[in-house]
Formats: structure tokens, C-alpha cells, sequence
């Protein structure tokens, strides 16, 4: 009996293909570790935001199933508007990290993951700078250390 190589039994490797705003689209495979998406240059998934941490969060594949995981950022990780520390993606699946907003789909056909990048679901916060001088005379007789103000910002997601 002839013995083969382990290399012709190999079982198919699932794929992560990151699609990016550009138009360009780079193919990673899902081997035995997790792709790490962030800002450093290393990172399998490379999103340049400086909202977004050096090694933001990982997407594995595992049993089937494509899973999501922030590895400690500052800023978190959302599916679907809510935040995330570690969960499985569905087709359709928004994912946004800093300023960037991903769409996870699953290819019918290879059931490779697909990650296209699309227009942010939100700007980022700014810094409103309001005069410093507790002399400075505001409309009403007002200062600014007498200012108190409450902002509600609703985000909606693009329909």
C-alpha cells in the first residue's frame, strides 16, 4: 500500500478577500491564525484611520463559520451598530472600526468571505472650542464657565 502525502488530502482553505474603497481588493487566506485588521502596516487588513488601533481587531474562520473579534481597541469594534467584543458573521454583516465601515458578505459560490469597505456610516466626533476667558461676555450676559451644553447626535445607518 502506497502511502501519499498529507498535502493531497489537504482540506480546502477558506479566503477573506478585502475589497477597498479604491477599487483595488487584495485576497487573503484563512489559515491556522486570525487576519488582523488595523492600522499598521503589517496588519492582513490594513485600514488607515487614526480612529482605528495598530491591531483594531481579527476576523478567523472556525467550524464553518466566520468570527469576529475586537482584540482590545480604544475605540471598539460594531456589528451592526452595536458593540461587539467577540461574535459569528452573517452576509450582510456591517462592520465598522474608527471611522471605517465594512460589509461582510459570503460568496455563494466559493463561500469565500467578501469584506468591501463603503463610505463611513458616521463622521468622527470634533472638538468644539468655545473662548477660554471667564471675562469673555457671551449673548444673554452668559460666560463660558456658566455654559452647560448637551449634545444628541443619532446615528443612522444608510438605508
Amino acid at each position: 500500500m502506497d502511502i501519499l502525502p498529507l498535502m493531497h488530502y489537504a482540506l480546502p482553505m477558506a479566503a477573506l478577500i478585502h475589497k477597498r474603497a479604491d477599487g483595488t481588493q487584495k485576497l487573503c487566506a484563512l489559515a491556522d491564525k486570525p487576519l488582523v485588521l488595523g492600522r499598521h502596516q503589517e496588519s492582513e487588513i490594513q485600514v488607515r484611520d487614526v480612529f482605528i488601533s495598530r491591531r483594531h481587531a481579527s476576523i478567523s474562520y472556525d467550524n464553518n463559520t466566520f468570527v469576529l473579534k475586537d482584540l482590545g481597541s480604544m475605540n471598539g469594534t460594531y456589528r451592526n451598530g452595536v458593540r461587539v467584543y467577540e461574535c459569528t458573521l452573517s452576509s450582510g454583516d456591517k462592520i465598522q472600526i474608527g471611522n471605517a465601515a465594512l460589509v461582510f458578505e459570503i460568496d455563494a459560490t466559493t463561500g469565500d468571505g467578501v469584506l468591501r469597505q463603503v463610505p463611513p456610516i458616521s463622521t468622527a466626533p470634533r472638538q468644539i472650542f468655545a473662548p477660554t476667558s471667564s471675562q469673555t461676555q457671551l449673548p444673554g450676559g452668559m460666560r463660558p464657565s456658566e455654559l452647560k451644553t448637551t449634545v444628541q447626535v443619532q446615528i443612522q445607518p444608510p438605508a
